[in-house]
């Protein structure tokens, strides 16, 4: 097993590691909250639903990847996977957003008269998407930095 050199960690890689990372403490976090007359309660990204807590898992399982190879493990095509996980994830956490149920700021404008009701997305779904983005963005770059294994005129392409 190779020990961890942390000074071969790029930047970028480091933006994929500390996503995940971050992922998972932020899934802890109120991802929907909700208020009534006074009283709330929140739910954290376990609890929010299929996209909310796949979503985190792709991001921790995208930044383990990323982290692997320091540790002498040889993944093919690591950057396409990275930034396939991280992209799922993005969009999986914009639609949970979108799929919330939420007063639609109506009980901030006594259209629903003065109940008092409130709800809608909390604090770490947005922490969560930023992270999402970010790797994806990160993983985007790595990607289109990554060497082509195309073959050229005349060559075998079953030969990497």
């Amino acid at each position: 097993m190779a020990e961890l050199d942390l000074k071969r960690v790029t930047p970028i890689e480091w933006a994929g590691i500390g996503a995940g990372v971050l992922a998972f403490i932020d899934s802890f976090l109120p991802w929907y909250s909700i208020s009534y007359a006074g009283y709330g309660g929140s739910i954290s990204a376990w609890n929010t639903g299929f996209a909310a807590w796949f979503a985190v898992l792709l991001l921790m399982v995208a930044g383990g990847l990323v982290l692997a190879p320091h540790f002498g493990t040889k993944i093919d095509r690591l950057p396409l996977i990275w930034l396939i996980l991280s992209a799922v994830a993005t969009v999986l956490i914009i639609l949970r957003w979108l799929t919330l149920p939420d007063d639609g700021g109506l009980g901030d404008f006594g259209v629903l008269g003065n109940t008092g009701f409130e709800s809608g997305a909390g604090f770490g779904l947005i922490v969560g998407l930023i992270l999402a983005v970010v790797s994806t963005v990160a993983a985007a770059l790595t990607f289109r930095s990554a060497p082509k294994t195309t073959p050229g005129f005349g060559e075998n392409p079953t030969v990497a």
